[in-house]
C-alpha cells in the first residue's frame, strides 16, 4: 500500500464525514488539516509507527499522532497545553478514522479510554481492528 493510495481515499473525507466537512474545506481549520494530512499520512515513518501502536500496543492513532506532533499543536494553538476545541478534537479523530477504515481497510473499531489530560484534554479515542493481513507502507 502506498501513501498516495491512502491520501486518495482521505481526499474524500468531506463526503464520507459530512458533519466534519469544515475540517477539510474551511480555511479556519486548514493548518490542522495540513498537519494531519502532510504531517501524519505523508510522513511514512510516523504513519508506520501509528499503525504499529494501534495494532500491537493498542494505542489509538489519535493519541500516537497528537503525542508525536505535540510541539506543532502547541505552536498552532498558542497554548502550552495544546488545548483544542471539541470540533477540532472530533475532526482529528474522524480524520484518523478515515485513514484506518477507508485508507487502510480496517473493518472494526472500539472506543477506549486514554489519559491525555496534561495535553489536548482527550478522554476517549478509537482503536481499529479487523485487518486480516499486515499492512506494508511503501
Amino acid at each position: 500500500m502506498t501513501v498516495n493510495q491512502i491520501m486518495k481515499q482521505v481526499d474524500k473525507f468531506a463526503e464520507v464525514y459530512a458533519p466534519f466537512k469544515a475540517f477539510q474545506c474551511n480555511v479556519a481549520y486548514k493548518e490542522y488539516w495540513d498537519l494531519c494530512y502532510e504531517g501524519g499520512i505523508a510522513d511514512k515513518e510516523l504513519l508506520k509507527n501509528i499503525i504499529f501502536c494501534n495494532d500491537t500496543l493498542k494505542i489509538p492513532p489519535i493519541k500516537t499522532f497528537l503525542t508525536a506532533k505535540r510541539d506543532c499543536f502547541i505552536k498552532l494553538t498558542g497554548n502550552e497545553r495544546a488545548s483544542l476545541d471539541r470540533f477540532t478534537k472530533q475532526s482529528i479523530g474522524a480524520f484518523w478514522g478515515m485513514v484506518f477504515k477507508y485508507g487502510l481497510g480496517y473493518s472494526e473499531q472500539k472506543s477506549t479510554s486514554v489519559s491525555m489530560n496534561d495535553y489536548f484534554n482527550i478522554k476517549t479515542a478509537t482503536l481499529y481492528s479487523g485487518k486480516n493481513s499486515k499492512i506494508i507502507i511503501e
